[in-house]
């Protein structure tokens, strides 16, 4: 049984890494060593991690890495690393990944009303469009040189164990236009999603990831699921929330400009559905992105 399971794997893993970066010069042309490298850094992983093995996907995880170390040890020992943070990803019962698509559903929600009732409409409300996003962190979405730095965002992020969410979020209400103008039902949203591949600016995703994370933080009617889900906020006043991010970034209903540059919900004396207005008001506070 096992060594049906090894020979499964490996052909899986093969067609994989077949077909893993292979536009970037490192992994180019017939007979690649590197392209062999990523294979036996896998193969080597499955033996290290038997109970997991090889789930598709893990060779996107593998690529950036070998990419930057140019040493297959270094490589593989943080591929270790890396697998550590995320392997229920890649359990087959999917929990932790279904758990965080419903987090995304929560959040879009709260943000964006408008958008989330189209989606609901349309029976996309699962957010399975996003799957690829939360399953590797959004390596085939951004180009080869972004992609490490994004996870070092990731990795480092002081703000939330799950700032993935943001990402998402700010990237799906950057987009939010096209989706509900053009009524795409779910086949035009994964196809209008999967086409953003390469095509988004890093430092602009993070600059309204977040803004996003530091102004829902600021707001005094946070749901329950978010505060504790998502947020990971103890039970703290509401309103010392609010003053204390005030207090560090100066954000007033005064602050809304008309900019492209970052998101921001309006003020909490504003009796228009703060979630709804995400993406119509913007700061002129220079948010930089995490690094």
């Amino acid at each position: 049984q096992r060594r049906v399971r090894e020979a499964v794997v490996s052909t899986q893993s093969t067609g994989d890494v077949l077909r893993t970066d292979r536009a970037l010069d490192f992994y180019k042309g017939e007979n690649n060593a590197h392209v062999d490298d990523l294979y036996e850094m896998l193969m080597t992983y499955c033996q290290y991690n038997f109970d997991l093995g090889y789930v598709q996907g893990m060779s996107d995880l593998l690529s950036p890495l070998y990419l930057l170390f140019r040493d297959k040890v270094m490589a593989f020992w943080a591929f270790v690393g890396y697998l550590d943070m995320v392997e229920s990803h890649f359990f087959l019962d999917q929990q932790r990944i279904q758990g965080k698509l419903a987090d995304l559903s929560s959040l879009v929600y709260y943000c964006d009303s408008e958008l989330y009732n189209h989606l609901e409409k349309e029976d996309s409300s699962n957010f399975f469009f996003c799957f690829r996003w939360l399953l590797i962190n959004f390596k085939r979405e951004f180009r080869e040189k972004d992609v490490l730095e994004l996870w070092e965002v990731i990795w480092t992020c002081p703000y939330s164990t799950d700032y993935t969410l943001f990402i998402a979020t700010a990237i799906l209400l950057q987009e939010r236009g096209p989706i509900i103008q053009n009524k795409m039902c779910f086949a035009d949203i994964l196809k209008y999603i999967n086409d953003l591949s390469q095509r988004l600016n890093l430092h602009e995703v993070l600059g309204n990831a977040e803004s996003l994370f530091h102004n829902i933080r600021s707001q005094p009617d946070i749901p329950f699921n978010i505060r504790n889900n998502i947020l990971h906020i103890a039970d703290t006043p509401h309103s010392s929330l609010g003053s204390q991010h005030n207090a560090e970034s100066h954000v007033t209903s005064s602050d809304h400009v008309t900019s492209s540059n970052h998101v921001i919900l309006p003020s909490e004396d504003e009796s228009r559905d703060p979630a709804s207005l995400l993406v119509e008001n913007v700061s002129t506070i220079p948010m930089d992105p995490v690094t």
